[in-house]
């Protein structure tokens, strides 16, 4: 059975693949905490949402104006070349531009296999007592 540090070890290195219309392959992994704080940081000028409204159901769904500089931070790669987490604004920038709209959709695609794919247990006090060597009340 794996670590709890081998599992989100596991959690944050796997890396998800989606070809943008341009045929690129984007590679993109789950950040960890203090990367999204990182670039929290970098985008604290970029206040307020913007709202999409769903034509057939008129649900309203509001993103925040970073979203898409957390979809560049965690792009990983593209075309199976190395793309490192960005340092500052400046990289963070570079990134968001080389994609442009679509490869930020394929990067989309790819984040959302991972978070589905990586899903908690809904009841997790109900999962933990089913583990082995888990005391049980008497």
């Amino acid at each position: 059975m794996p670590t709890e540090s081998e599992v989100k070890l596991q959690r944050y290195n796997t890396i998800e693949r989606e070809a943008d219309e341009w045929g690129r392959i984007i590679g993109v992994r789950r950040l960890k905490p203090s990367e999204q704080s990182k670039i929290a940081g970098m985008t604290g000028d970029l206040t307020g949402t913007d709202e999409i409204i769903n034509q057939e159901t008129g649900e309203v769904t509001k993103f925040p104006h970073n979203v898409k500089h957390f979809l560049a931070a965690a792009v990983c790669e593209v075309d199976s070349l190395p793309i490192p987490f960005p340092r500052n604004r400046g990289e963070l920038d570079a990134i968001l531009d080389r994609l442009d709209n679509e490869g930020l959709a394929a990067a989309t695609k790819a984040l959302v296999r991972i978070v589905d794919s990586q899903s908690l247990p809904s009841n997790p006090l109900d999962e933990a007592k089913n583990l082995p060597g888990t005391p049980s009340s008497a």
